[in-house]
């Protein structure tokens, strides 16, 4: 079945119990229009369910709420967005306690499980002032069987033309013939996403195609900020095509950006293998399960920004900033004003590819060290996979988080230009 995006669709509601039954169904129609099914819309609905009751405690009644539904054919988000109040965040943090004994409060449980049960969980400002609740599930895609392609043969000429939908999926066949699992992204193992994501405008990409009509090439690009795209490959198949076919594929993606607001492309290389030329080294993360590095190529003239630091960062980012020769005006923020005391709220995205968990700040309150090292502990349990931390510098109040991450034996491993309001800055648990 084929599932068109589509506009987001609303509902505006007050934040009474009342309105529970009608949140609910709205949520669940939308899920069942865009053909989510099975855990997806269970997983949902309960959503639904939760996040609308805890609003309606946390905000009081008469308080207007909307929640829309997003359509993007291989993920759905259900966003919830309201003025913003003293709203008891802490049990977002993966390190919550469910509140199971007797005589704790259960009101946070409802929304303790949602921050478990879907795949991300996100809060952001709107431009209007309201903020906006997200909660995300990924359409569930089978381990389709595709047909394995044919040996590959070296070629000496090719054309390079837009990818499509179809094209896609056995683009992604013969990246998995020809490249072994961590050397490209773990959506390529199921070509109906890959597909989908083209089709939802989250994923572009090109073939090369030799005279024979055999795809001898690709490469990949998706945003990865306002004005940042990521480059996935090239590939070539087999890989020891002439050099000159992916540098080809590079150029068409360069030709691309050109006509975009774009101001650069990333590029990330496991250890041992080059890279593409044109790109600066940003950094690297270490493994398990292998290090890897990051590139960045510079498409237009940076006229420089502003970027907020904390003094502990200072050094680090005038290096950094002097060898990229990226202009950038410091404004030292030694210390932040306590208000009102807030928890603090991490964010945790795991890339199971990568083995990476990438934490990011959603509040920052006196705790932060502390979350931070329940966080650790945590992961600990598991595999232990690469712990990052991204950092905005375009947000000033983010600047706070850098001695709890000093303090926890994060350090500064590289600037990613533009990867959020303004730079990023990556840390890693050493």
């Amino acid at each position: 079945m084929t599932h068109q995006t589509q506009a987001d669709i609303s509902l505006r509601v007050y934040s009474e119990t009342s309105f529970l039954p009608l949140a609910v169904s709205f949520a669940r129609g939308a899920a069942e229009a865009y053909g989510f099914g099975g855990q997806e819309l269970t997983s949902l609905e309960l959503a639904a369910e939760e996040v609308f009751t805890w609003l309606c405690r946390a905000l009081g009644s008469a308080e207007k709420v909307e929640i829309c539904v997003r359509n993007d054919i291989y993920r759905l988000a259900l966003r919830f967005l309201f003025k913003p109040s003293p709203l008891n965040l802490r049990v977002l943090n993966l390190t919550v306690k469910a509140p199971l004994e007797p005589g704790e409060d259960l009101e946070d449980l409802g929304l303790f499980l949602v921050a478990r049960l879907v795949d991300a969980v996100k809060l952001t400002s709107e431009k209007d002032g309201r903020a906006c609740l997200a909660v995300v599930v990924d359409r569930r895609y089978a381990g389709e069987t595709v047909p394995s392609p044919g040996p590959a043969q070296s070629v000496e000429s090719w054309r390079i033309q837009p990818a499509d939908r179809e094209s896609i999926q056995f683009f992604a066949a013969l990246v998995k013939a020809h490249y072994p699992p961590g050397d490209y992204p773990d959506f390529l193992d199921f070509p109906g996403r890959a597909a989908d994501m083209f089709v939802a405008g989250d994923l572009k990409g090109a073939l090369a195609v030799a005279g024979s009509g055999a795809v001898c090439g690709g490469i990949l690009w998706r945003w990865a900020g306002h004005r940042m795209l990521e480059m996935l490959g090239p590939f070539t198949f087999p890989p020891t095509q002439p050099a000159a076919l992916p540098e080809a594929l590079l150029e068409h993606l360069v030709e691309w950006a050109a006509k975009t607001p774009a101001a650069g492309i990333l590029c990330r290389r496991r250890a041992g293998q080059p890279m593409p030329m044109g790109f600066d080294l940003l950094g690297g993360v270490c493994g398990p399960p292998a290090d890897e590095s990051c590139g960045f190529r510079q498409l237009r003239e940076d006229e420089g920004s502003t970027v907020y630091c904390h003094p502990r960062l200072e050094s680090f980012l005038r290096v950094e900033y002097d060898r990229l020769a990226l202009p950038r005006e410091l404004r030292v923020i030694p210390f932040h004003g306590t208000g009102r005391p807030e928890p603090t709220v991490l964010t945790a995205e795991t890339d199971r590819g990568r083995r990476e968990v990438l934490l990011k700040g959603l509040c920052f309150g006196p705790d932060a060290a502390e979350q931070l090292r329940e966080h650790l502990v945590l992961f600990a349990k598991q595999n232990p996979p690469a712990i990052l931390f991204e950092l905005d510098l375009g947000v000033s109040w983010q600047s706070a988080f850098v001695p709890a991450l000093l303090e926890n034996g994060f350090v500064p491993r590289m600037i990613v230009p533009g990867s959020g309001q303004g730079d990023a800055v990556v840390f890693q648990k050493a």
